[in-house]
């Protein structure tokens, strides 16, 4: 074994030959370079190992989950396969497999398909196709009002606005969250978002204005101190260096 640690954002001709989609994440390879299949971000000593020992048996990998796909047809899998190919950015094969759920069970008696369907939306925001995300999202609220994802997919059409550097209608859609959903576990960043976006979109007195409301709501937050941070950005912008 040889291990190579590599700076993916400044290797970006590395990083986009394995389309690397977050960091950190462990790839391993045969001796030519051949990917055998990836881990994603930290995992404890036990099971990194024990991953890697799958691996290397060829147990979990692409190819095993591909190869059973041959000859059975199972949402679990064709979910694994999914999201095997999502962190490669390989999106046009994963979302092939997203439908194959779909199509085999669309009224989601197997509970794959509304699941199948989110993380199809949430993979079109990493690939950039915001329009056809928030699409995704909307459809998913008329199909499956009964999943445990339906606030989450408001939510992350929100999102994916902002994502889009549509400030204004984020801070709507965000708004409205908070008005449809005011018991999600997401409101917290919901009122994060509102700020964030009037920050972005240049309304700083908003900002603050729903950065505090933040804080008074929610002062055990673990993001009490980030939230801190930008109102003092705000109220204290950095003085620009005069030329000597």
């Amino acid at each position: 074994m040889i291990n190579v640690k590599v700076d993916g954002k400044a290797d970006t001709l590395l990083a986009q030959k394995y389309g690397i989609a977050g960091y950190p994440t462990v790839i391993l390879t045969n001796a030519d370079g051949t990917e055998i299949d990836r881990v994603y971000g930290y995992a404890p000593p036990e099971e990194f190992i024990e991953i890697i020992n799958d691996y290397l048996a060829d147990r979990n990998t692409l190819a095993d989950f591909l190869r059973q796909a041959d000859t059975a047809i199972t949402m679990p899998l064709y979910a694994k396969i999914a999201d095997k190919y999502t962190g490669r950015k390989m999106f046009t094969k994963a979302e092939s497999y997203y439908r194959k759920i779909l199509q085999n069970d669309p009224s989601n008696k197997k509970g794959y398909s509304d699941s199948a369907l989110y993380n199809m939306g949430q993979m079109k925001i990493r690939a950039k196709q915001i329009t056809s995300a928030m699409e995704v999202f909307d459809t998913f609220r008329k199909t499956y009002p009964e999943s445990d994802l339906f606030d989450d997919a408001l939510f992350a059409k929100a999102y994916a606005l902002r994502r889009a550097d549509k400030f204004e209608e984020s801070i709507a859609a965000f708004k409205e969250f908070q008005k449809i959903h005011p018991e999600s576990d997401l409101i917290s960043e919901a009122v994060i978002y509102v700020a964030y976006c009037n920050d972005l979109a240049g309304n700083k007195d908003e900002a603050i204005k729903y950065y505090k409301d933040f804080l008074t709501k929610f002062p055990e937050s673990s993001e009490v101190e980030w939230v801190t941070g930008q109102i003092d950005k705000i109220e204290n912008p950095p003085q620009e260096e005069e030329n000597n």
